[in-house]
Parts: C-alpha cells; sequence; structure tokens
C-alpha cells in the first residue's frame, strides 16, 4: 500500500517538474534540476506516519475478516465433501449453492474493501490528501527559491531518475520547513 502512495506521489512530483518546465522561461544560468526522495519525507512526518498505521489497521482488520469467512467456507467444504455421498441430491444442490454463495461473499467483500476504488482507497486519499497537498506545496515553495526548472522524485520503490547531484537534494529543506510550519 505504501509503495502504491509512493509511485502516485512520484507521478505528481515528476506532472509538477513538468509544469515547471512549461512554466518557466528558459534562463541563461542553465537548466537547474532538482529532487527530493518522497520516501524520506514520509518516513519522517509523524501525520503520514499515523495515516499509514490507520491504514495498516484498516488492512489487517479485513484480513482478518477475509481469514475467518475462508475458514467458513473450507469447514463447508470439507462438511460437503466428507457427507456428500450420503446427501440426496436436493441437499447436495443446496450445499452447493451455500458454498458458493459464501465464496461470493468473500469475492465480493474483497473488492468492496481492497479492490479499485474500494474503501482501501477511498481511505487512503482522505487520509494522504491532506499530506500530498502540503508536501506538493512545499516543494513547489522550494523549487522556485532554489530556481529550479525540475524537481524529481527519487526514492527506494521507483527509479524516476538515473542520476542525481547530491547539490541538489532538496529532502530536507523541504521537510524542514514543514517541520517549521508544525506539520506532524
Amino acid at each position: 500500500m505504501k509503495e502504491k502512495f509512493i509511485v502516485l506521489l512520484s507521478s505528481a512530483v515528476i506532472l509538477s517538474a513538468l509544469g515547471f518546465m512549461f512554466a518557466a522561461a528558459p534562463k541563461s544560468d542553465g537548466l537547474k534540476i532538482g529532487y527530493v526522495n518522497s520516501t524520506v519525507v514520509l518516513n519522517q512526518l509523524p501525520d503520514a506516519q499515523a495515516a499509514q498505521r490507520k491504514l495498516d489497521a484498516l488492512m489487517k482488520a479485513w484480513s482478518d475478516t477475509v481469514d475467518q469467512m475462508s475458514k467458513e467456507y473450507q469447514t463447508k467444504v470439507d462438511s460437503y465433501t466428507k457427507q456428500a455421498a450420503m446427501m440426496t441430491d436436493a441437499a447436495k444442490q443446496q450445499a452447493q449453492q451455500d458454498i458458493n454463495n459464501l465464496q461470493q461473499q468473500i469475492l465480493a467483500y474483497r473488492q468492496e474493501k481492497v479492490g479499485q476504488g474500494g474503501e482501501l482507497d477511498q481511505t487512503r486519499e482522505l487520509l494522504l490528501k491532506p499530506i500530498r497537498d502540503k508536501v506538493y506545496g512545499v516543494i513547489a515553495q522550494v523549487a522556485k527559491e532554489q530556481k529550479m526548472q525540475f524537481v524529481f522524485d527519487k526514492n527506494d520503490q521507483a527509479a524516476v531518475i538515473l542520476y542525481a547531484d547530491k547539490d541538489y537534494d532538496l529532502t530536507y529543506k523541504v521537510l524542514d520547513i514543514l517541520t517549521r510550519q508544525g506539520m506532524k
């Protein structure tokens, strides 16, 4: 889950950088490119850590529910397998229908909770959007102060750039401003 957020953050940073490129007129100083390690930023922001803990807790609860449903499903399958030879055709059909219904319930629950556009995606967006907006705003502020034309994301999950000069690392400047602004 955290990887998805990081990829989304990376994509947004790239789009922001491209926006800087087209918005800024060419300068005689040459091209200035900066980068931010979003993994470092997120790992050091208590608000992002708290949001991730909430998401992890939701995932654990949902996983526990799916595990319980799966155990019930397996118990029904085992019971049916043992008793099928002694069941009437009507009883077999009913047992098979019950098993199929439970299987569909498990699939629907998974889709509802963790499927695309499901409760996890909605909750993640609700929890992380204010954090992302704040971080992107500070990235833009630092980039403008440093007269950067590009700011890329350089993190452990996605290789967005191939080379990065440490002189252009804005990670700790972004963190410093976020900390001074009271963002946790």
